[in-house]
């Protein structure tokens, strides 16, 4: 029983110590905390001396090339348009024919009354008689190369302006979306331009590039679009540039579109983070010794 109760003993004891350090070590970690020196840093602390970028002037080669990507599309087609009111008397082609600018088409009849006279006989009685009427003739003819779609028949009246067929043409042109921001660097836009085609064959010129706007109609980049609503999106001006015919493209095809409008040799050049301001004038900053 004796051996017991020293046992017991020890364990209080042993308690009464554990809590005692337990208790050492909150008051040292509450108001006495570790300090570390720089010397023993174990350089995982993250942090860096970063100076200032100093970059010289020089003279360089600078070309001004606008790349943009877009896609192949057949070329719309033209439309044939009667020339003269009256009625068809004569079709030459039939839908789907292929055709050449200048081939006639349809036949176009104008009827002119003939013109009533009075006649007195030898007896003196008086009569009217009309003359044979009169006809004019026009031929509508084909505005271009390309495969014909008409559905007229003889007889079908029209008037002067209404479309008689259309042809379209087996062209293609090369089209790409631009933003309003890169029209300042197609100020001076170029005749030719390059077109990439992905799994094409290898990149070719093509020619009579034109900026258009969604109506179709070619956009001179130096008017004045001051009057134009500012909100316009990317898909309202295009990049349209001829494919030549000796190049084998189809409609669909993912194409990048390069153009070159402009260049200068030998001039200042310094990093564009440089400059504020992207057209015609810009202002660069130089560092003073404060």
């Amino acid at each position: 029983m004796a051996h017991k109760t020293r046992t017991a003993q020890v364990l209080d004891i042993v308690k009464v110590l554990a809590w005692v350090v337990i208790a050492v070590a909150l008051v040292k970690f509450a108001f006495f905390p570790a300090v570390q020196k720089d010397e023993d840093s174990d350089g995982m602390d993250p942090g860096g001396n970063f100076g200032q970028m100093t970059i010289e002037v020089g003279r360089a080669d600078i070309t001004n090339t606008v790349s943009v990507t877009g896609t192949i599309q057949a070329d719309e087609p033209v439309v044939a348009r009667a020339t003269l009111d009256g009625n068809v008397v004569r079709t030459f082609v039939n839908d789907g024919d292929k055709i050449s600018k200048g081939d006639a088409i349809v036949q176009i009849r104008k009827e002119f009354p003939g013109e009533t006279r009075q006649v007195t006989d030898e007896e003196g009685n008086v009569s009217v008689e009309t003359s044979e009427p009169t006809y004019k003739y026009e031929t509508v003819v084909s505005p271009g190369d390309g495969t014909v779609s008409t559905g007229v028949l003889v007889g079908q009246q029209f008037a002067i302006g209404d479309t008689v067929a259309t042809v379209a043409p087996a062209t293609f042109s090369a089209v790409a979306s631009l933003s309003a921001d890169q029209m300042y660097r197609l100020q001076d836009a170029p005749s030719t331009a390059t077109v990439t085609i992905k799994n094409g064959p290898a990149p070719f010129e093509c020619s009579d590039v034109k900026l258009v706007s969604p109506t179709g109609k070619s956009q001179d980049p130096k008017s004045n679009t001051g009057s134009n609503n500012g909100a316009s999106s990317s898909t309202d001006l295009k990049a349209r540039c001829a494919i030549p015919s000796d190049q084998t493209v189809f409609a669909g095809l993912q194409v990048t579109l390069e153009m070159t409008a402009g260049s200068a040799t030998g001039v200042l050049a310094v990093p564009i983070s440089a400059v504020e301001g992207r057209y015609q004038s810009g202002s660069v900053y130089l560092p003073t010794s404060d």
